[in-house]
């Protein structure tokens, strides 16, 4: 069509000076207006192109963790080892993956539902945050005491989403469990994890680490009671905290980044891994 209305054009243009007795200018003037038309046709391309580049990626995103990150670890006995037996808080500290890291374990510790501060995970996370901590990240390794004293599904999953709604909107891997102690213990065990699992594909920013699937396959990670670890289970425990710090810094990151570039809300939750982590 554009060529069809520049020749109109040309010969209009043509007929005009002839007219004048000019026809040699009329050439001329068929030239000038093609050229006019073709950058009017190229100009759009030209203006979307920025425009999308300055979306996409605009000047003020950087690649870096929010002005204060902290990491709290949140367990029972087996975090309680950890740090006791492989230093977990000071390695995690070290690592420079958190501004502030806390590890914060108690034997006997449970997910909550009780009333007391200490061996209550959900009231220790409500009591740390009224002392001034603002974690950006979770690690959650808590359940293996729930399961003694609890048996159905309901139960764990109102235990969990009691926990889950007090920590927030923020990334958190929570450690499955591994009881091997008595055959009441594992099949409670395989209920809560399943129960784990279906519960957390309710949050977006939640994963799953296996650490019953490890324990599987390297029973070595076994204390004698087969609920606790050995020397060198504390270690590899300490070691998947490490791994996952590494993990919920990244996410961290993206969600910052993501914040900055003022993507909608609805975009983080795409973008973060709602998949179980791989040991």
């Amino acid at each position: 069509m554009t060529l069809r209305r520049a020749g109109v054009i040309a010969l209009a243009a043509a007929l005009m000076w002839a007219t004048a007795g000019d026809a040699t200018s009329a050439g001329a003037a068929a030239t000038t207006v093609a050229a006019t038309t073709v950058p009017a046709v190229t100009t759009v391309p030209a203006t979307t192109v920025p425009a999308t580049t300055t979306v996409a990626a605009p000047s003020n995103v950087e690649a870096k963790r929010p002005a204060k990150s902290t990491l709290l670890v949140l367990g029972d006995s087996l975090t309680w080892g950890s740090n006791y037996f492989s230093k977990a808080q000071s390695r995690l500290a070290a690592s420079g993956t958190f501004d502030t890291v806390v590890v914060d374990g108690w034997w006997s510790r449970r997910i909550g539902g009780i009333i007391s501060t200490t061996y209550s995970g959900n009231n220790t996370y409500k009591k740390l945050v009224s002392s001034g901590l603002r974690p950006t990240a979770v690690i959650v390794a808590l359940g293996t005491n729930d399961v003694f004293f609890m048996s159905k599904r309901r139960e764990y999953a109102a235990l969990i989403r009691e926990l889950m709604t007090t920590i927030g909107n923020i990334p958190v891997v929570w450690v499955n469990v591994h009881r091997v102690d008595t055959p009441s213990n594992v099949n409670r065990s395989r209920l809560f994890n399943t129960t784990l699992e279906r519960t957390l594909a309710e949050y977006p920013l939640a994963s799953i680490f296996d650490w019953s699937g490890l324990a599987k396959q390297n029973p070595a990670v076994m204390a004698w009671d087969k609920i606790h670890h050995s020397a060198y289970g504390y270690e590899v425990r300490t070691k998947t905290y490490l791994d996952l710090a590494t993990v919920l810094s990244q996410r961290v990151v993206s969600l910052t980044t993501t914040t900055t570039s003022a993507v909608p809300t609805t975009v983080p939750a795409t973008t973060v891994p709602v998949t179980s982590v791989a040991p």
